[in-house]
């Protein structure tokens, strides 16, 4: 299966995100356990969905693909590579946890000097934990108590929505000052003799 590129997942990303405005609005209108379920499942859909945007805009954007591990580019990618019988060589898809997702996301940032922090002892990282134990409850319940979801549960939900959020657009502003310094940084140096304004014709 063909994997989407950033800018196909760009739009699929965006139309999560308006599902979760219009899923916060009939919540708010009508705040019963069911718009609140619904609520849950669409946010923790459209962070999943970010989560992949975020990736595929590291493989695009980010990383120099020339120099850059095989391994690193599979991971991003959530692949795996095996043998089968005849000893040819297949990919298999790998998935991982969100959180593993995004330490995979700031450890390449970190390799490609693209200066993204992430505390991962702040109550918003630990918020993602909070939002997936609501998300499997809500989607796996056993008893009306676990389809049953609060307010500050859904405030928790949207919060990690936010969080995500927030790291995608940390990261794509990042990228585009790094490498906004790299030109500079050739240019101070003498490597590059060409103007900023030279290409522009």
């Amino acid at each position: 299966m063909k994997k989407k590129s950033f800018f196909e997942s760009d739009k699929f990303a965006k139309v999560l995100a308006e599902d979760v405005i219009r899923a916060k609005q009939r919540m708010e209108d009508d705040p019963s356990d069911f718009h609140r379920r619904e609520f849950v499942r669409t946010t923790y859909s459209a962070i999943e969905a970010q989560s992949w945007q975020l990736r595929m805009y590291l493989i695009e954007h980010v990383i120099d693909k020339k120099t850059a591990s095989v391994h690193e580019i599979s991971a991003l990618k959530e692949e795996s590579y095996a043998i089968n019988d005849k000893g040819e060589i297949y990919i298999q898809p790998r998935g991982y946890s969100l959180k593993v997702g995004l330490r995979l996301v700031f450890s390449v940032l970190k390799n490609h000097e693209v200066p993204i922090q992430i505390d991962f002892g702040s109550a918003e990282w630990m918020n993602i934990d909070h939002a997936l134990k609501i998300r499997n409850r809500v989607i796996h319940p056993k008893s009306m108590t676990d389809i049953s979801v609060s307010k500050e549960e859904a405030e928790c939900c949207y919060q990690a929505f936010v969080y995500v959020n927030n790291i995608l657009l940390s990261t794509i502003l990042g990228s585009a000052f790094a490498g906004i310094n790299a030109e500079i940084n050739k240019l101070l140096a003498g490597k590059n003799k060409s103007s900023f304004f030279s290409s522009a014709k």
